[in-house]
């Protein structure tokens, strides 16, 4: 995309030009390629990126001093589709799992160390968990948190990880990184997730890693219900539905 006379407008008008950008192929730019390619002149570039930063819409790799699209950017699109309620292929899927589950299900994307959910279906449980499309979700509990963290970088987790604090809020709420990193490989071993009343009494969860066609983790798919009895049975039940539906839902995933 060819960018001609940027020079007589607004600040916030070069914003939404050097995000279009970054929409494009490669998605990943040097600042100066980015100056070339809007024509915007390189100091402003800067002051705009560092201010994009701030607000999550861009991330810098620091390694390759490239920046791309932010977690922001996602939040903001997710709830873009919510609002439209846009049937995409996904919440075809999502919905199948949902009604044959009869529980809700749903999905999250990890981009960076913002674990962010796009998908919720909440159609059959009596007691609603409230969970949107949008929200960000911990990295301590919680299907979504403790799986997409269980296949990041460890390093960058670990240091994550002690850079916070946790609050116990219901029974089984982890807070010591030491224990948090434990679940994590348990996850990666076992190549599921359960989330035991880490959240809110009687909450239980089950969810599942799903891999791209590169062989990564971003996404999380889950289903949530009210502990019971037979919590044992549920969960294989609820593992079945996931993992019949996983290699469909990865075609989906980019």
């Amino acid at each position: 995309m060819n960018y001609r006379n940027t020079n007589n407008i607004s600040s916030i008008k070069k914003a939404f030009v050097i995000l279009n950008q970054l929409s494009e192929p490669p998605y990943e730019y040097t600042p100066s390629i980015l100056s070339q390619k809007t024509n915007i002149n390189r100091s402003t570039i800067h002051r705009i990126l560092d201010d994009l930063i701030d607000c999550d819409v861009v991330i810098k790799n620091e390694l390759t001093k490239e920046y791309r699209i932010g977690p922001n950017i996602y939040r903001m699109g997710s709830i873009y589709l919510h609002n439209l309620n846009f049937k995409s292929k996904l919440e075809e899927l999502l919905n199948k799992m949902s009604q044959e589950s009869k529980e809700s299900v749903g999905l999250a994307i990890r981009d960076e160390d913002k674990v962010i959910s796009l998908y919720e279906i909440e159609i059959f449980q009596p007691l609603k968990m409230n969970y949107k499309p949008g929200l960000y979700y911990p990295l301590n509990r919680g299907c979504y948190g403790k799986c997409l963290m269980a296949y990041y970088d460890q390093e960058k987790v670990k240091e994550l990880l002690n850079s916070m604090k946790f609050e116990k809020i219901s029974r089984n709420t982890l807070t010591n990184t030491e224990e948090i990193l434990d679940e994590y490989a348990k996850i990666r071993a076992q190549g599921f997730v359960i989330s035991d009343e880490e959240t809110f009494d009687y909450a239980m969860g089950v969810g599942i890693p799903i891999f791209d066609s590169r062989g990564n983790v971003n996404t999380c798919v889950a289903i949530s219900f009210l502990k019971q009895e037979n919590d044992e049975e549920k969960i294989e039940f609820l593992k079945n539905i996931l993992f019949k539906y996983s290699e469909e839902l990865s075609l989906y995933i980019p």
